[in-house]
């Protein structure tokens, strides 16, 4: 290995350090912002249950209108 590349190497190692510091301190400020106190999430947790309410039923629906078409191919197949 030429020196070129040892000193690339050691360069590439000492910038993941500062990235993951930055990763670490940025997190460790995040997490403390999301436990602060007076967050109101009720529109939110409102808004999720609607949406999966929808997503359940056109889920259902893609479902069965494939296994529909399945079984009318397979009962058109048997006659």
């Amino acid at each position: 290995m030429s020196d070129f590349q040892k000193r690339a190497l050691a360069g590439n190692a000492s910038n993941l350090k500062k990235y993951v510091a930055a990763a670490v301190g940025s997190t460790a400020l995040a997490g403390g912002a999301a436990m602060a106190d007076g967050i109101d999430v009720s529109t939110i947790v409102t808004l999720i249950g609607t949406v999966a309410t929808a997503a359940g039923l056109i889920g259902v629906a893609v479902l069965a209108m494939h296994y529909g078409i399945k079984a009318y191919k397979w009962v058109k197949a048997a006659g």
